[in-house]
C-alpha cells in the first residue's frame, strides 16, 4: 500500500470514528466501509470495528461480505461459538461463496475439526479458481497430508497471483516443524526457491529447513541469498548468527548478531545471542551486560533471564540467583514457562519452601489451575523431579478445584519414584472419584503402562 492510499484509508477511519463518537452524520458506500473495517481490524480496534461491521450489515443487508468480516473479527477475538453461529446465518441466508468456505476452514482449524477442510476448499476453488488465498490454504492442508508436490503447485499459483504470500511462507515452516516433516520441508522450499529465486520468503524457508536438519553450513548459504536480495534484512543476519552459534564459532556468531542489532536497535533477540556467545566463551561479566540490556527492552524475556541465572549458578552465586528469580516473578507472576524453567534451581528443603511461594504467586494470577498442574506434573515426570513434584503437589491435595485430577498426578509421581504403596493409595482414590481420568494418567509417562499394580487397580475399580 502506497503512502497516499494509506493516508486516504486513515482519513476514512477517522471520519467514521467522528460519526460514532461525536454524532456527526456521514454516509459511507460499501467499498469505503469495507476499507474502514479492515483498517480497524489490522489495528486490533475491535470495538470500533464492530460498530463499522454493524453499520455495513444494516446499510447493505444484501451484501454477505460484511457478515464474513464479522466472522473474521469473532475468530480474531476467539469468540468461536459466536463465529460458528454467524457462519450458520450466512449459510442459511446467502448463496455459497469462496469467502464463506475459507472462514469455515479457519474456524475448523481453531476448534480442532479439520477433517473436511480439503472438501471445503475444493468447493471454494470451484467458485473462485484464481483466488490465491484458497490455493495457499489448500497447500497448508496438503502438507499435513504429506502431498508435497500438490502443495507446491498450489503455492506456485498463489504466489504468481499475489506476491504478498511470500511474507506468509513462514506458516509452512511452522507446520513442517510442528509435524517434524523436515525432509518434506527441504523438498518444498528447494522447489520454491527455483520457482521464485527473488523471493526472500522462499530462501528463509529453505534456511530453516536446513537448520532443522542440522545442516548449518547450507542454512548460512540460504540466508546469504536473502542478503543478496536485500542486504538490510536483520532477520537473515540473526539466523546466520544462530547457525554459527550451533557450529560453536562464537566470534562469527557474535558479529552477525551485532549486525542484526545495528539494523534494528529494538531487536532484543540478537542482543540475547551476543550474551549467549559471551557466556559460552566464559566472558561472564560481558554476557551479563548484554542480558541486562535485553531486559531493559523486554523485562520478561525468558532466554535472558535464564542466561543470567545460568551464569550466577556457574559462579556459585545462587543466593543472588534466587533474588533475581523473585524479581523476575514480580514482573511476570503468571508465566508458566518462567516457573518451569527455574525449577532445576530448587533442590533442598529451604529452596523448595521458596519455590512454593512462587507457586502461590502464580496460582493467584491464573484461572485454569488444572492446566497448570498438568504441565507441572509432565515437567517433573520428564525431568526426573519426582520428589520436588510430590512435595509441591501435596500442598494442594485438598483443593476442591483439583479433586478430580491431582490424586492421579500424585500417584504418577509416586510410581515413577518407586514408592509403590503411596502410588497405590493415590491411584485407588483417583479411580473412585474419576475413573475415566486414568486414561490421561497413563499418558503422563509411558513407563506407567508397565506397572502391574496399576493394571490391577484399573481393572479392579472398573465400573460394572
Amino acid at each position: 500500500m502506497d503512502e497516499f492510499t494509506h493516508n486516504e484509508n486513515e482519513e476514512l477511519v477517522e471520519k467514521f470514528k467522528r460519526m460514532i463518537n461525536e454524532g456527526d452524520s456521514y454516509f459511507f458506500d460499501s467499498e469505503e466501509i469495507e476499507i474502514i473495517i479492515e483498517e480497524l481490524m489490522q489495528q486490533f480496534d475491535f470495538t470500533i470495528a464492530n460498530e463499522a461491521i454493524e453499520y455495513g450489515i444494516r446499510t447493505f443487508p444484501t451484501d454477505y461480505y460484511f457478515r464474513i468480516l464479522k466472522v473474521k473479527k469473532l475468530i480474531l477475538e476467539f469468540e468461536l461459538e459466536d463465529a460458528e453461529k454467524e457462519l450458520q446465518i450466512i449459510e442459511d441466508s446467502f448463496p455459497p461463496s469462496s469467502e464463506f468456505y475459507l472462514e469455515k476452514v479457519m474456524l475448523a482449524r481453531m476448534i480442532g475439526k479439520e477433517e473436511n477442510a480439503l472438501d471445503l476448499l475444493q468447493k471454494a476453488l470451484v467458485l473462485d479458481p484464481d483466488d490465491p488465498e484458497i490455493h495457499f490454504s489448500m497447500a497448508y492442508e496438503l502438507i499435513k497430508k504429506k502431498d508435497i508436490n500438490a502443495a507446491i503447485e498450489h503455492v506456485k499459483l498463489a504466489m504468481s497471483e499475489d506476491e504478498f504470500f511470500d511474507e506468509q511462507l513462514f506458516t509452512f515452516s511452522f507446520l513442517f516443524e510442528e509435524n517434524q516433516q523436515y525432509e518434506d520441508s527441504l523438498t518444498f522450499f528447494s522447489a520454491l526457491t527455483e520457482l521464485f529465486p527473488l523471493s526472500k520468503g522462499t530462501w528463509f524457508g529453505l534456511a530453516l529447513a536446513y537448520s532443522s536438519l542440522n545442516d548449518f553450513e547450507k542454512s548460512i548459504e540460504a540466508n546469504e541469498y536473502v542478503l543478496s536480495i536485500d542486504e538490510d534484512t536483520p532477520t537473515a543476519y540473526y539466523n546466520i548468527g544462530n547457525c554459527y552459534f550451533e557450529l560453536k564459532d562464537y566470534e562469527k556468531a557474535r558479529d552477525y548478531y551485532l549486525h542484526a542489532n545495528m539494523l534494528d536497535e529494538d531487536d532484543y533477540m540478537s542482543l540475547t545471542g551476543v550474551g549467549d556467545c559471551c557466556s559460552a566463551q566464559g566472558k561472564y561479566e560481558e554476557a551479563m551486560d548484554y542480558y541486562h540490556r535485553v531486559l531493559e527492552l523486554n523485562p520478561n524475556h525468558l532466554n535472558a533471564i535464564m542466561g543470567i541465572l545460568s551464569i550466577l549458578k556457574t559462579l556459585g552465586k545462587l543466593d543472588e540467583g534466587y533474588l533475581f528469580i523473585e524479581k523476575a516473578f514480580s514482573l511476570n507472576p503468571q508465566s508458566f514457562e518462567l516457573l518451569f524453567s527455574v525449577l532445576p534451581f530448587y533442590g533442598n528443603e529451604e529452596q523448595i519452601i521458596q519455590l512454593k511461594s512462587l507457586f502461590h504467586s502464580t496460582l493467584n494470577q491464573i484461572t485454569n489451575k488444572e492446566d497448570f498442574f498438568h504441565y507441572f506434573t509432565l515437567y517433573c515426570a520428564s525431568n526426573g523431579l519426582y520428589d520436588l513434584g510430590i512435595e509441591v503437589l501435596s500442598e494442594y491435595i485438598d483443593d476442591d478445584e483439583l479433586t478430580n485430577i491431582l490424586p492421579y498426578y500424585m500417584a504418577a509421581l509416586y510410581y515413577l519414584n518407586n514408592q509403590i504403596d503411596e502410588g497405590n493409595r493415590h491411584l485407588e482414590l483417583s479411580l473412585l472419584i474419576n475413573y475415566e481420568g486414568h486414561k490421561e494418567f497413563l499418558m503422563i509417562d509411558p513407563l506407567l503402562e508397565s506397572f502391574s499394580e496399576i493394571k490391577e487397580l484399573i481393572a479392579l475399580y472398573k465400573p460394572i
